[in-house]
């Protein structure tokens, strides 16, 4: 009889700004109801490295940001953008953060893959493709 070892996975280095932080704690407390999505959150900011709001070393998912990633499960292609969760439009191609989908891209940087498992016991994987920042932030 052979004995298999389930490989642990390690979970990516994540960055979040300090406003974006900021925002997501005052969404995010005590009276908030506990959905599978807040609580994926709340663990990845507990973890999470605070950057300043200027920081530009390496492109990496922010609230506002445009991400192209691949769903690995299905292996279809997304473009979407993480907002909060009031300007959410899924016609327009607009994730809320407090979405799981969201919350799992939030912080990390164009390769890196992130994992989770549904309330169904459904797995999930995500791998980041591309990350743009917030296009009319250019106009700013």
């Amino acid at each position: 009889m052979t004995k298999t070892k389930a490989r642990a996975v390690r979970k990516p280095r994540i960055l979040i700004t300090s406003r974006d932080l900021e925002l997501l704690e005052s969404m995010v407390g005590p009276s908030t109801a506990r959905t599978a999505a807040i609580e994926l959150l709340e663990e990845e900011l507990a973890r999470a490295a605070v950057v300043n709001d200027a920081f530009s070393a390496r492109p990496f998912c922010r609230i506002g940001s445009w991400v192209t990633y691949e769903d690995l499960g299905s292996g279809q292609i997304r473009n979407i953008q993480i907002v909060p969760p009031g300007d959410a439009d899924i016609d327009k191609r607009q994730v809320s953060v407090l979405s799981l989908v969201g919350a799992s891209l939030l912080g990390l940087a164009p390769d890196a893959e992130f994992g989770w498992t549904d309330d169904n016991g459904r797995p999930h994987r995500l791998k980041v493709l591309s990350v743009e920042a917030e296009r009319h932030a250019e106009l700013e």
